[in-house]
């Protein structure tokens, strides 16, 4: 079950974050870290503390190539299993964050959380908790995606969460 679901994960984050205007490069003008680079965007020690446990360097998934999406993935030491997906969309401005969001008829629903300074959302699954949290970047777009970690809104894990996507996107602009 647990790798039909990440399966299922990557997929979406694959598909729903590929589409999107290309211009064939790697990088955005008004981006300072190209997709390439997208394993940069956190440390180890911040996806460990998050998850609750050590992880494995980000591996960029080179499997699956679109014109203007990368994906960093962390794996537990101990279990072997993905607890992190970040994907980093350029070129992201023409699309509303939720654009980037899983289908809203396979159950999810998306909040907007206010406060953000980039204009995050969060994308809910039927049980009203966190699936993923999108943010803006410039014009591109951070998705931030633990695919085993259940936490209800407004929970310490919750706000962590979404602290981690914003700082994974204030340092995709280069800050």
């Amino acid at each position: 079950m647990k790798k039909f679901t990440f399966t299922s994960v990557m997929l979406l984050a694959l598909v729903f974050s590929g589409c999107g205007a290309s211009d064939g490069k790697s990088s955005s003008k008004n981006s300072a870290v190209a997709k390439e680079d997208v394993c940069s965007l956190l440390t180890i020690a911040e996806v460990s503390k998050l998850v609750g446990e050590k992880v494995h360097d980000g591996e960029r998934d080179t499997k699956h190539i679109y014109p203007n999406t990368s994906v960093c993935t962390w794996t537990s030491v101990s279990k072997d299993i993905p607890l992190l997906l970040l994907t980093y969309n350029l070129h992201a401005s023409s699309h509303e964050l939720d654009y980037y969001a899983p289908p809203l008829d396979m159950g999810y629903t998306i909040k907007k959380l206010n406060g953000s300074i980039n204009g995050s959302i969060a994308v809910l699954t039927s049980k009203k908790s966190l699936f993923e949290v999108i943010v803006r970047s410039d014009d591109n777009a951070v998705l931030l995606t633990a695919p085993y970690m259940e936490e209800k809104e407004g929970s310490k894990p919750w706000n962590s969460e979404i602290q981690l996507a914003e700082l994974a996107a204030e340092r995709a602009k280069g800050k």
